[in-house]
């Protein structure tokens, strides 16, 4: 049960590394930004959780959109952002949390389970799954994005 936190951390280090010469500050928020934005159906009690925000559709929609509203005058960056994006649906693939993602949604409601699930599993309570979160996605996804933003700077 990946928290939209884990996701953004994921998505920020996305935009971290992915970016030459510098990581700009404002393409890795937007890249958190779109790597939690598939939980908005969460907040939306009307549609089904890892439904239509959990498919490809969605994922490539948001990345398009991100770029256009807000880094029209890079379109490069719509690739980062639908990586950022996907990611998001890969930690959730990798947990046992729910019946599946529609991942081909609005094509097919099929919903689609990995068949390895390491994160969280039945008879944990909620704090040994928020440790095992937080040291098998979020430490290392902080780790990746504080060492991104550095590689860049200059030493001194």
């Amino acid at each position: 049960m990946p928290t939209p936190v884990s996701h953004a951390a994921v998505g920020y280090a996305l935009g971290a590394w992915t970016q030459r010469p510098a990581p700009a500050r404002r393409v890795c928020i937007a890249a958190a930004a779109c790597a939690a934005l598939p939980d908005i159906d969460v907040v939306a009690g009307s549609v089904a959780h890892r439904g239509i925000t959990h498919s490809f559709a969605f994922a490539l929609v948001v990345a398009i959109v991100v770029t256009a509203i807000f880094f029209r005058d890079r379109p490069r960056v719509v690739l980062l952002l639908g990586l950022a994006a996907l990611s998001h649906l890969g930690l959730d693939e990798l947990s046992s949390y729910s019946n599946g993602l529609a991942l081909l949604a609005p094509f097919s409601w099929q919903r689609y389970r990995c068949v390895w699930t390491p994160l969280g599993g039945p008879g944990r309570g909620l704090w040994a799954q928020l440790l095992q979160e937080t040291l098998v996605v979020l430490l290392p996804a902080v780790l990746v994005a504080w060492l991104g933003t550095r590689r860049s700077q200059p030493r001194t």
